[in-house]
Formats: structure tokens, C-alpha cells, sequence
């Protein structure tokens, strides 16, 4: 296992999770992923168009056990669905992001369809909301969604370059953002995050910079800017923010998860460390052939690295779950308490 320590932070990897596969036991093309209760994680698999069938939701847990699918491909009669025409239940045709409620019940935005889709945690359909366009309770290709502690729904509008918040069955609450380049404006936001002061953190894609700010919409701060350097971003996607106010940065285009400090201040990097799943072992010992094939392979050692990391999610646990859209798969690491620093500085990690 890696373990790195940059600045007082350290960041173990522990494992990987996924395969490519467009159904069952792996991924195809995911973008997020939600922890549950018991371990559980649901992540959303976008798939491409061709395959209507792979847009689902996997359910598995951290260890990697399978446990099923929730949702169905959105096409009708094979054909992609017009925006306006009705949709069958549970269909998705470009799920984008996924979070919970506290009775665990799902809610998948779907840029395509335009809405907001919910299933109960165990894949029931019930129902979805949301219209398109630019007024209040509207939107245009609805992007990252997340959950306050009062089960408030914060969604990220990316085609009108702001924030709108609703209750859970979809009733309009608020608003804020604007396009722009200045403080609270966004260009093309996407991903976003509810720290656990209730802070509104947003990763503002275009602009390829966080920003923060209060419950009610106010700005606080942002940081970061267009490159490759520390603290830089080229077009973030997502941004998570753990028990201690660290903050982890899909830095998509630039294949690397960032951290920061609560200032904002840059702490490190991960690049990728994975390893073959347990599922991907699973099917090379099931097809000898490819297992050869494998073995004789140059270049194998590029698999490690993180490819297009477009979501990324940190549990209570402090285990960060890097979304690896490209490779299909995520990799898991850990943050160290202080208490293993300590071990590991003497040698007993």
C-alpha cells in the first residue's frame, strides 16, 4: 500500500473497486458515487448512448461485495427520448450526480431528461420532479445535488450558472449565482458540496476555481486558477470537504484529486495509486487468455493512475472515494489521524 505525507497530511491508499463491464460486477463510464448506511455505496454509471442499458445505479459496498442495480436505460422503442416527451419510470439517460436523504432514498439528477429522478434504497420508483428553464424552480441540465441537514436539496444549475434550493419533493426555496467571472458567479458549475458547518461549497467548472459560501448563498471564498501547478485546476468537477474542514478537488482535466486546507491553501495531490479490484481478479481468473495477455502487456504500470477523476465523496471514516470516470473504477484511500502518524514515523505502519 502507498502512503504519502505532505505537509502534515497523510493519505494511505487502501484498495480499488470496479471493472469495466456494462452490467453486474463493474462500471461503465461513472460520475458519482453516494455512501449509504452499512458501508453501502451507489454509484452512477452514465454509460454512453449506445448502450442504454448500462445508465444504472450499482449498488455494492466499500469491501466490494455486489448487492444489485437500480434504474433502466431511457430510450423508448430503442430511440434517445426528446426533451419534453414523457419518461418511463426509473429511466435515465445522462445521470449526472446522486445523494441521500436520511431515510437513504436516492436522488439522481439527469441532465438530459431534465429532472430530478428518486428510488428508495432498495431500487423502488418514486417519482421525479423538475421543469426546464431559467426562472424560479427551473433548470437547464441540471448538474451536482447534495442534502442539508434538514433534507433540503441544493442543485447545481449549470446551464443558467447558478445554485437553486428546494425541498426534497422538488419545492423551490432559493437561489444564487449568476453568470461571471466575479465573487458568487459562476461559468458552467458543476459539482458541490455541504460541509458540516452548512457550508455551500461548488466546483465552478469554467471559471476552474472552488467557491464558498454561507447557507443562505453568500460568498465566502473562493481559491484556485486556470493550470497545472499546485492549487491549480484545469476544469474541476467535484469537491468534497471531510469532518475537519479539509477539502478534496476532482481536478478532472489535469488527472489528479487535490487537497486543501480550510483556507484553501494547497495541502497535496493524489495521482493514483490503484491496483487490480476484486472484481477485475475475479474475471482473470474466470479467462485464462486475457490473464496472459495481461502478463505480457507493456505499459501496465499507467493503470495506477487516475484518468478523467470527475466525482470524489469522504465518509465520517475519513476514507476518500476517488471517482475514476475513465478507468471505470474508483480508488479509496484513507486520511491518517495523528495517532498513526506517529506509528508509521517509527516505523511499526
Amino acid at each position: 500500500m502507498t502512503t504519502s505525507r505532505v505537509q502534515g497530511a497523510t493519505f494511505r491508499y487502501t484498495h480499488t473497486i470496479g471493472r469495466g463491464e456494462e452490467a453486474g460486477t463493474g462500471f461503465k463510464n461513472p460520475v458519482s458515487v453516494a455512501r449509504g448506511e452499512n458501508d453501502v455505496m451507489y454509484v452512477v454509471n452514465r454509460a454512453y448512448d449506445y448502450r442504454a442499458d448500462s445508465k444504472r445505479i450499482t449498488v455494492c459496498t466499500v469491501d466490494e461485495d455486489y448487492i444489485g442495480e437500480i434504474g433502466n436505460g431511457g430510450r423508448l422503442g430503442g430511440e434517445m427520448m426528446d426533451v419534453g416527451e414523457d419518461a418511463s419510470d426509473s429511466s435515465l439517460v445522462w445521470p449526472t450526480d446522486i445523494t441521500l436523504d436520511k431515510d437513504e432514498n436516492l436522488y439522481i439528477t439527469d441532465e438530459w431528461l431534465q429532472r430530478v429522478a428518486m428510488f428508495s434504497r432498495d431500487g423502488d420508483w418514486l417519482g421525479a420532479w423538475g421543469t426546464v428553464g431559467d426562472g424560479d424552480g427551473q433548470f437547464d441540465k441540471p448538474a451536482g445535488i447534495t442534502t442539508d441537514s434538514e433534507d433540503n436539496m441544493y442543485l447545481v444549475d449549470t446551464g443558467n450558472n447558478r445554485v437553486q434550493k428546494f425541498t426534497k419533493d422538488g419545492k423551490f426555496l432559493m437561489k444564487f449565482g449568476a453568470r461571471g467571472v466575479g465573487d458568487g458567479q459562476f461559468n458552467m458549475p458543476w459539482g458541490i458540496e455541504i460541509d458540516h458547518e452548512g457550508n455551500i461549497f461548488v466546483a465552478d467548472w469554467r471559471n476552474d476555481r472552488i467557491q464558498k459560501f454561507t447557507p443562505d448563498g453568500q460568498f465566502l471564498m473562493k481559491f484556485g486558477s486556470s493550470g497545472k501547478g499546485d492549487g491549480e485546476f484545469s476544469r474541476p468537477t467535484d469537491v468534497a470537504v471531510d469532518k475537519e474542514g479539509i477539502i478534496y478537488v476532482a481536478d478532472w482535466n489535469n488527472d489528479r484529486l487535490q487537497v486543501f486546507d480550510l483556507d484553501g491553501s494547497f495541502i497535496t495531490e493524489i495521482i493514483g495509486d490503484a491496483t487490480l479490484s476484486k472484481w477485475g481478479v475475479t474475471k482473470l481468473e474466470a479467462n485464462p487468455e486475457m490473464k496472459l495477455e495481461r502478463e505480457i502487456s507493456q505499459g501496465l504500470e499507467r493503470e495506477r493512475f487516475l484518468r478523467g477523476p470527475i466525482g470524489v465523496t469522504v465518509d465520517d471514516d475519513d476514507r476518500v472515494f476517488i471517482v475514476d470516470s475513465q478507468r471505470n473504477r474508483i480508488q479509496c484511500y484513507r486520511k491518517l489521524p495523528p495517532f498513526f502518524l506517529g506509528l508509521y514515523d517509527g516505523g511499526r505502519l
